[in-house]
């Protein structure tokens, strides 16, 4: 199916502003085109450097408030008191936050009946069990199976949705941006407008934002049981096996059982999630490569051109030698530029593999753009989803899939999962790019170069394999010393 083309471009970038002018007013330089795998933490507002946002937490205090008082009075679902409770939670959608677990659109998680209900039921447990504490909906994700943080920082945007429009149009004004009137619940507001979706561009400081869990699950879960020794202990004995062996669902499920059977718990676990609120993201440090891969892949590609030529109407196999060439590009960036830096969290940590593969986008995307042509970051194909795509009109299109050497399915993606995405896309042209990391194991590789050979022998196409070292490297004193 035809696909959107995604070109990445930071907000800094699209209103003309300076980039390290615009993180000096302490807003998140987001991408566009893409959400940035993060989230509003409501424990983070009360501390946040924005005046419009330390407003925002009474507010949303306020909120909740009125929403548990509303539970303790109700009788049960349906009732008035049950109902007022939906309406106050009940909030109209924000588009415009670039964060997420978004790839290729900048919407929300949503919070519709179905999710309204289930985070009532639970408060109103909450609230029967003696604990009337607002701040009880920040954790309703740990005990909610199908709640996760990504919906209820959604769920707290549309509350706060004032503020932030206020903090938006601030920021902008200062930085004196070209900017629309833009209305909202009978209110204007001056600011830009995304291109790709017609929305307005809104900004969300930095001191209030967490990066969101790999997998759609809420990972407080481990931290809240590893920080109380007590609820480790009590859930441990209900689930019958070790907590880091349990499921999500089976975390989620117990730890509700534990903490709405015992009254005591439930306040201690409250008391304790107040008491100790979370750290926001290290942007500067930018551990789990969220970020700095954008600017640092524009500077790379800056001083190494690349000079890629590809006519109007260009074959499958021309467009291929294309994606190729911009491969093995990032290979020799990797291997002898210094890029591999980017893919570690620490000298002996990778990071994890999305990092990598916003690295090679960031790469990607930059080349692409000097040559008109589009590139799809993991484009949905009914079949599961594709790293990358890039493609010249419908029928010249070649997909990318990126795996580290950490991932454990390395020669079922080879295997199985490309060939299928082939199909899916209608092409049969892709390339496997594998990068190499510490911790990383190649013994699948022998492996995958003997399907490849066995095919050939066939006269068969399979995917082209590149493999790209991102080990590091000693430093020239340590290297002489082992000489």
């Amino acid at each position: 199916m035809p696909t959107k083309s995604i070109m990445t471009k930071t907000i800094s970038e699209f209103v003309g502003v300076d980039s390290d002018i615009f993180e000096a007013t302490g807003a998140f330089d987001a991408i566009l085109e893409v959400d940035s795998k993060f989230y509003i933490d409501p424990a983070l507002l009360k501390n946040s450097n924005a005046p419009e946002i330390v407003a925002s937490y009474g507010h949303l205090q306020t909120r909740f408030s009125g929403i548990l008082k509303l539970l303790s009075l109700s009788k049960g679902t349906g009732d008035a008191f049950w109902r007022q409770a939906n309406r106050l939670l009940t909030t109209r959608e924000l588009k415009g936050l670039c964060i997420g677990y978004s790839v290729s659109s900048t919407t929300g998680s949503g919070m519709g009946p179905h999710f309204r209900k289930k985070i009532l039921n639970t408060a109103k447990e909450i609230v029967d069990a003696g604990v009337n504490d607002p701040s009880i909906f920040g954790l309703i994700g740990i005990l909610e199976e199908g709640i996760g943080c990504d919906r209820i920082s959604d769920m707290v945007g549309r509350i706060i949705a004032e503020d932030i429009l206020i903090y938006s149009h601030r920021v902008y004004k200062y930085l004196n941006v070209k900017t629309r009137e833009i209305p909202y619940d009978e209110k204007t507001y001056q600011l830009p407008v995304n291109p790709h979706n017609k929305w307005p561009i809104l900004l969300l400081p930095m001191d209030i934002l967490r990066p969101l869990p790999v997998a759609r699950s809420y990972d407080d879960i481990d931290m809240v049981c590893e920080y109380n020794r007590r609820i480790r202990l009590r859930v441990n004995r209900i689930i019958g096996t070790s907590w880091k062996k349990a499921t999500t669902a089976q975390k989620k499920k117990t730890l509700r059982q534990a903490l709405l059977s015992d009254k005591d718990l439930l306040k201690d676990f409250v008391k304790d999630y107040t008491a100790e609120p979370p750290e926001a993201y290290n942007f500067e440090k930018d551990p789990l490569g969220e970020i700095k891969w954008h600017k640092t892949a524009r500077r790379f590609v800056r001083q190494n051109p690349l000079t890629l030529k590809l006519g109007v109407t260009p074959s499958p196999e021309e467009l291929l030698e294309i994606v190729l060439t911009i491969c093995e590009k990032f290979r020799d960036l990797i291997e002898n530029s210094g890029l591999h830096e980017l893919l570690y969290e620490s000298p002996r940590k990778p990071k994890r593999e999305s990092a990598a593969q916003k690295l090679f986008l960031g790469i990607a995307d930059s080349y692409c753009q000097a040559n008109d042509l589009d590139l799809s970051p993991e484009v949905n194909s009914g079949r599961g989803s594709v790293d990358f795509k890039v493609s010249r009109g419908y029928k010249c299109r070649v997909l990318t899939e990126l795996k580290l050497t950490t991932h454990k399915q390395l020669k079922h993606g080879f295997e199985s999962q490309l060939p299928e995405y082939q199909k899916a896309e209608k092409t049969d042209f892709s390339v496997f790019l594998v990068i190499h990391v510490l911790t990383g194991s190649t013994k699948r590789i022998p492996e995958i170069k003997k399907i490849i050979a066995e095919a050939k022998k066939k006269g068969e196409r399979t995917p082209e394999l590149i493999i790209v070292q991102a080990l590091p490297k000693p430093s020239a004193s340590k290297y002489l010393k082992k000489k």
